[in-house]
């Protein structure tokens, strides 16, 4: 049999075999930000779209490349959508039909400011309680970059005197240093007010307090969602990975432990992510329940298989 012919009926063959899997042989592309906790969600992800014989690409790259990427058919997956902060880059392409928001996967995201246990046990509960002891704070706030939302909007409540708070000042770093220089303190007894959020492994390894917020303060101290957004045309392409990420959602405390996880102790995000979905099939179980391949195969029995 000439060479030719034989490429021809090897060519049939895969065709006739996994034609209906053909779709999933092209790579599946994450957007992935520098943020620890997206990282090991969308490698949880990739792990578990690769059971069911997804390829995957995680392209490292900043929000405002990832919305683009997404507008031009380049990046297919987004797990890391913050709002409202990222409104802005997201309503756009909502408004023209360029990606959908598939699901909340994070409904319980806060943005704030707190103070250690031991300074909220003394009195200190809301941005109202920071002035009458800002002595003892000595008139600082520790903060993350300059030039980032929340170093930009604590500056406006310092130049609009929002809770007395006109004559204090900050600190803009690397959100390491800060929380090194704001551990420190705790660990001395001193009072300190820094920049928080959740999910984050601060949550875990800090003994501390979200203060309530005041009129004023709402573009620093808000509640927030992530959203998991596709590209227009993903779940005509991969339906059975459209509908698992229409069903994964986790809690602010689940993402906190990957982050201390991953940032704090080390460990590879592949590795994370392998251990947390070994010992959590019941919540994996849930994302996949009645959810098959292209091919007829039940989810999670590949899921199983691999992962046990």
């Amino acid at each position: 049999m000439k060479k030719s012919t034989i490429t021809l009926c090897l060519a049939v063959i895969l065709f006739l075999g996994l034609g209906s899997v053909s779709m999933a042989k092209d790579p599946i592309r994450f957007g992935v930000p520098p943020w620890p906790g997206v990282e090991v969600k969308t490698e949880i992800t990739a792990q578990l779209l690769d059971a069911l014989g997804y390829d995957s690409d995680q392209l490292q790259i900043g929000p405002p490349v990832v919305y683009k990427g997404m507008e031009d058919g380049e990046v297919d997956v987004f797990l890391g959508v913050w709002t409202p902060q990222q409104n802005p880059l997201l309503e756009p392409l909502l408004d023209t039909g360029a990606v959908e928001i598939v699901q909340t996967n994070l409904d319980d995201a806060l943005i704030g400011l707190c103070v250690p246990d031991f300074v909220a046990e003394a009195g200190v509960q809301s941005f109202a309680d920071l002035n009458p002891h800002a002595d003892k704070f000595r008139r600082h706030i520790y903060n993350i970059e300059v030039g980032s939302p929340m170093h930009t909007a604590m500056e406006d409540i310092i130049a609009n005197d929002v809770a007395g708070l006109g004559d204090w000042d900050q600190t803009g770093t690397t959100t390491p240093i800060m929380l090194t220089e704001v551990m420190n303190l705790i660990n001395n007894d001193q009072w300190v007010a820094f920049a928080c959020w959740r999910p984050h492994w601060m949550n875990i390894r800090i003994d501390m307090k979200y203060l309530e917020p005041v009129d004023g303060t709402e573009s620093f101290a808000s509640e927030s969602l992530i959203h998991t957004v596709v590209r227009d045309g993903f779940a005509a392409q991969y339906p059975d990975a459209y509908q698992f990420l229409q069903r994964m959602q986790v809690t602010s405390e689940i993402q906190s432990y990957w982050i201390n996880e991953y940032g704090q102790k080390n460990l590879l995000a592949k590795e994370v992510a392998t251990t947390w979905i070994k010992d959590n099939m019941d919540i994996v179980s849930s994302w996949f329940a009645g959810i098959t391949t292209p091919a007829g195969t039940p989810a999670m029995e590949l899921i199983q298989n691999k992962f046990k």
